[in-house]
């Protein structure tokens, strides 16, 4: 009992329930990630917006690496729409511009188009609910200080991740960066059921203690758009827990007893309590334990076998190990450690506890974000 209660403390995780999923390109690939404002002369935003459902929208069903075109229209200038779009890597993109249905778009609009400016950016977070129906939806510029910009990343996506997975009305929360020398300026998109979902997110406690904290490290303009009738695109989600099993392991549940521990959400399996305990343990992307110590007088110590996705391990003074499937890692006793998941991947691992003599666990501090930041 001893034994188990240890593990259980070591890998004790946050609550929360499942429902986010992550926007991803498959390993070995980069999404190809954009802001496109298009503007139609005036008054012809509708007619643009019409041309659009009877081309380009038809063949975007069938290609598999457009993620998503999610679009709103400025509500100050209705002759603006700014789309967000997430393609599997550069190749999805000319797939996309190739077809015919793209072609048609472009050569229908020309009487009324005006221009059109397209922005790369690199994404921060990029969370959605597996399906829904957003009607309002609102945009930001943040201009983010310099010296706090990973720690905003940081905030910002425990936010975005925790709103989507615990609030009903919250279906989409995405943030990216632009690249080079204005990496610091933080554009989000932010998808919600209606307009009265948005007015209860704005209103809780969490969103209020997440504001107070950004506004630290940040200013914004805010762009209301009018209301909205955007469809949640099944494409490019990372696999999660309601979806089709990480591995053939189960996943457990989520243990809140020790939450003050970790970093992020993850789930906890019990395999066996006989003989050696053994744990199946799931990490929802960016989540990690803090840096932690399994002391013995003799043996002790523990092991790890990653059986789905990618995450890293790092003892103290040595650089952090990544970690795929069929991965094994051997603890040893008294050494200060910590193990989690990438920032872009679910990970799952076995924990094996090793019996040893007046066994102990010691937490210590969080792993730093900006040290956790930099891993790729």
């Amino acid at each position: 009992m001893k034994l188990i209660l240890m593990i259980m403390l070591c890998l004790s995780l946050t609550a929360g329930q499942a429902s986010a999923h992550t926007v991803f390109a498959p390993e070995g690939k980069k999404l190809k990630i954009h802001w496109a404002v298009l503007q139609a002369k005036t008054g012809k935003m509708s007619d643009m917006a019409a041309i659009s459902v009877r081309t380009v929208a038809k063949s975007t069903s069938n290609e598999a690496g457009t993620y998503s075109l999610y679009g709103a229209v400025d509500k100050a200038n209705p002759d603006i729409m700014r789309l967000l779009e997430i393609y599997e890597d550069e190749e999805a993109y000319a797939v996309h511009t190739a077809s015919e249905g793209y072609k048609a778009f472009v050569e229908e609009r020309k009487p009324i188009f005006e221009s059109l400016k397209l922005l790369p950016v690199d994404a921060v977070v990029l969370e959605q609910k597996k399906n829904g129906n957003g009607k309002f939806v609102l945009l930001r510029l943040i201009e983010v200080k310099p010296e706090k910009l990973e720690d905003f990343k940081t905030l910002i996506t425990q936010e975005f991740t925790r709103a989507v997975a615990e609030d009903s009305g919250v279906l989409g929360m995405f943030a990216t960066s632009e690249q080079g020398a204005r990496k610091n300026f933080i554009h989000t998109m932010e998808i919600f059921a209606d307009a009265e979902a948005h007015k209860n997110y704005a209103a809780s406690e969490k969103y209020k203690d997440y504001r107070k904290k950004a506004d630290t490290m940040s200013s914004e303009n805010v762009f209301e758009n009018n209301p909205a009738n955007i469809t949640l695109s099944t494409k490019g989600l990372h696999l999660s827990p309601d979806g089709q099993p990480l591995s053939v392991f189960p996943l457990g549940k989520p243990n809140d007893a020790f939450a003050q521990y970790f970093d992020g959400q993850s789930y906890l399996a019990p395999l066996s309590l006989e003989q050696v305990g053994i744990f199946n343990v799931t990490f929802e992307p960016g989540c990690r334990n803090h840096w932690h110590i399994h002391h013995a007088k003799n043996g002790g110590g523990q092991i790890l076998i990653v059986v789905s996705g990618r995450g890293y391990y790092q003892e103290w003074g040595k650089p952090a190990q990544e970690l795929k499937p069929g991965d094994v890692v051997n603890i040893p006793a008294n050494v200060k450690h910590w193990h989690g998941a990438a920032k872009d991947s679910w990970f799952q691992h076995l924990a094996v506890e090793v019996s040893g003599e007046e066994t102990s666990n010691e937490w210590c501090e969080a792993v730093s974000p900006e040290d956790y930041a930099k891993l790729r």
